[in-house]
């Protein structure tokens, strides 16, 4: 998946406005795979959305002083979301790898892909009740005020 562009930057800009922007738009990617990321099927979607999460964790980390308070919470929050995603990704790498061996009627391996698709879905149902507390708590207002940008990820005052 490739990094949406961010538009706007200049050599001449100060940091906090480049941030700013950098932000805004890493915020809109995350938020523009949360759809399809939120289908029990949408893996693809999920996995690209934790690429956009450590995308955003790693800008905060390094210009999310630049902005309020806001951005702590969003880094912290984020953290958890890549950790969470990482681990339902690993099971659907785990349950993609044992699919054909299952497929052999091979009761062991039925079993294991069974449970490996319980604790996968365990972890799914935790993503979505984190993703709701997200979007309840009102971060991506504050973000986007924060930001002065427009849910899109485009600053207002471009």
């Amino acid at each position: 998946m490739k990094a949406h562009k961010v538009a706007g930057l200049e050599p001449t800009q100060g940091l906090a406005q480049a941030a700013q922007r950098i932000v805004a738009v890493r915020v809109a990617e995350l938020y523009s795979f949360a759809p399809a990321a939120l289908e029990p099927h949408g893996d693809v979607a999920l996995h690209d959305m934790r690429i956009a999460a450590k995308r955003l964790r790693y800008v905060l980390e390094l210009v999310g002083f630049c902005l309020d308070d806001v951005a702590v919470e969003l880094a912290n929050r984020v953290r958890q979301l890549q950790t969470l995603i990482g681990e339902i990704h690993d099971y659907d790498v785990l349950l993609a790898r044992l699919a054909p061996l299952s497929s052999a009627n091979s009761t062991g391996t039925t079993r294991l892909a069974r449970r490996f698709r319980e604790q996968r879905d365990a972890l799914f149902v935790q993503f979505t009740t984190q993703w709701a507390a997200i979007e309840a708590s009102g971060l991506h207002d504050r973000l986007l005020a924060a930001t002065n940008s427009s849910p899109n990820g485009v600053p207002m005052s471009a």
